[in-house]
């Protein structure tokens, strides 16, 4: 009996190293309340279409840009298991919107975290200096694995919609701040970045030292843009420019990326497609 617990045993320390080994993010624009939406777009009529992406993807970091503190509350009743990392943009605390991180309890403890700016005063709750007219923010945390030790920091983010100069040096801000924790940092940068995949801004990410690594591009060099875009405006058009990212740094090698299509009876859950990925451990 005894060669057989053992034997079980090691298929048990197996299938949670595995598990251990892979990582999965989602990074999904929710779209903000605004009286601009109405009938089946209306946050109260797609909520349990977004929450239930979330929750059936089960993604280790599921990171959400344009929410609204009473949406993540939303997000978080229909996902049960889920920690939560951000502030509202506005003001530090919990007013306008949140670039948040949702995290599988489970599975991951916060050992730090924070949210800074994207302007010259990068620690002043509200600033907006770089000729963009909506305040912007990125928010990032410090998780710990509970099983292996593993560290890894995520970063997330919503670049503006409007100004390119702002869309530049938020780009040149981040990689800084991902360059500070080393070359080694095992790092996740996600968001909606407003940019396509020739912008310059998204070449300072690329090209940044350490580099980090475009999952979707990376695994998808031949697509054509129209089987890649993400931001739809509630028409399910595929036509649409790729603007919402995952990157890795090189920590990780990328297995999967999948743009997430999901609509019922036509109808989407959010004006852009949310973008998942699977990544292992190097």
């Amino acid at each position: 009996m005894k060669p057989l617990l053992t034997l079980l045993a090691c298929v048990a320390w197996a299938v949670g190293d595995t598990r251990a080994e892979t990582l999965t993010v989602m990074t999904f624009n929710l779209r903000y309340i605004t009286a601009g939406d109405t009938g089946v777009r209306t946050w109260v009529n797609r909520r349990d279409a977004a929450a239930g992406l979330i929750r059936r993807e089960a993604a280790d970091f599921a990171c959400v840009q344009e929410a609204f503190r009473s949406m993540l509350d939303d997000v978080k009743a229909r996902v049960p298991g889920y920690g939560e990392v951000g502030v509202g943009r506005e003001d530090g605390k919990e007013q306008g919107e949140y670039a948040a991180i949702l995290y599988h309890a489970a599975t991951w403890t916060v050992e730090d975290s924070g949210t800074f700016w994207l302007s010259d005063t990068p620690a002043v709750a509200g600033s907006c200096t770089w000729g963009n007219h909506v305040t912007r923010i990125c928010t990032w945390a410090r998780f710990k694995h509970k099983s292996s030790g593993r560290l890894i920091h995520v970063f997330n983010t919503h670049f503006d919609h409007e100004s390119q100069p702002s869309r530049e040096k938020a780009a040149a801000l981040v990689t800084q701040r991902i360059a500070a924790l080393g070359t080694a940092a095992a790092v996740i940068f996600t968001g909606d970045l407003n940019a396509a995949p020739d912008n310059p801004a998204i070449t300072l990410l690329t090209q940044a030292a350490p580099p980090l690594l475009d999952v979707w591009q990376t695994l998808h060099p031949s697509l054509p843009a129209a089987q890649s875009s993400t931001c739809h405006f509630f028409t399910g058009n595929h036509a649409g420019e790729r603007i919402d990212y995952i990157f890795a740094s090189g920590a990780f090698t990328p297995l999967t990326a999948d743009i997430l299509y999901d609509a019922q009876d036509g109808n989407y859950p959010s004006d852009h497609f949310p973008v998942r990925a699977t990544m292992a451990w190097k």
